[in-house]
């Protein structure tokens, strides 16, 4: 762990309680004399504290100082994603966080499984599973995700976005992804929303072999984060 995230990170002092607390000094045994470093994510610093006092369920530290240390993606990656099994999702998301995507715009496609709902209590568990991601790779900013309600939808929003298809030309590898590219869930495009597609640029993979939807997110991502300019 690269550091501890604590939404008050920057105040005076701050009180460890919950989860963070059993990590640190249950599960990790973190000596009592030990600084801690804390980010918030909403700004660059890394805040050192100190242990004021440790109690059975809960510790009290104070701020002994502040750095700043911005550790973000180099080349801003937007992956505009149809909705599919959300445990899909969640297992790529720390990975995706990892490797510089810098917003997800979800979407419900015509193929989307419609019964998979990113409602606020799933979204709540997205962001824990990327501070978490933060907390392991040292990020210090925190990836952006939305929901859209259908592909016109998605069009609209980011009218600049390429398109990820199958049987299209090859994605150039210096292509930026910053205005977003559009995945489709498993089962791809449906002929009406190909049509959609026309004014817009359509890549996919030099390989022959077909990748499932998280896969091209992952693709995408390490392709985005590759640039060299």
């Amino acid at each position: 762990m690269r550091f501890l995230y604590h939404p008050q990170a920057k105040a005076p002092e701050v009180l460890l309680e919950g989860q963070a607390y059993r990590h640190l000094y249950l599960s990790r045994r973190t000596p009592a004399s030990q600084s801690i470093a804390m980010r918030n994510l909403q700004d660059d610093n890394l805040y050192f504290y100190k242990p004021v006092t440790i109690h059975k369920k809960h510790a009290l530290l104070s701020l002994q100082s502040a750095q700043e240390s911005r550790i973000c993606p180099t080349h801003p990656i937007h992956l505009i994603w149809a909705i599919i099994h959300l445990k899909n999702i969640e297992k790529v998301l720390p990975y995706l966080n990892q490797m510089g995507v810098s917003q997800i715009s979800f979407f419900y496609a015509a193929y989307s499984q419609r019964d998979e709902k990113l409602d606020t209590p799933k979204m709540e568990r997205f962001q824990k599973i990327l501070i978490a991601s933060c907390e392991q790779s040292g990020r210090s900013d925190l990836m952006a995700l939305e929901v859209l309600g259908n592909t016109q939808t998605a069009l609209e929003t980011y009218p600049k976005a390429c398109v990820f298809d199958l049987g299209a030309p090859s994605m150039p590898a210096q292509k930026s992804l910053k205005n977003g590219v559009i995945i489709g869930p498993e089962g791809g495009f449906s002929p009406p929303e190909r049509a959609l597609f026309a004014s817009r640029e359509i890549y996919s993979t030099p390989s022959p072999l077909i990748l499932t939807s998280e896969g091209s997110a992952l693709y995408l991502a390490a392709l985005g984060g590759a640039l060299n300019v």
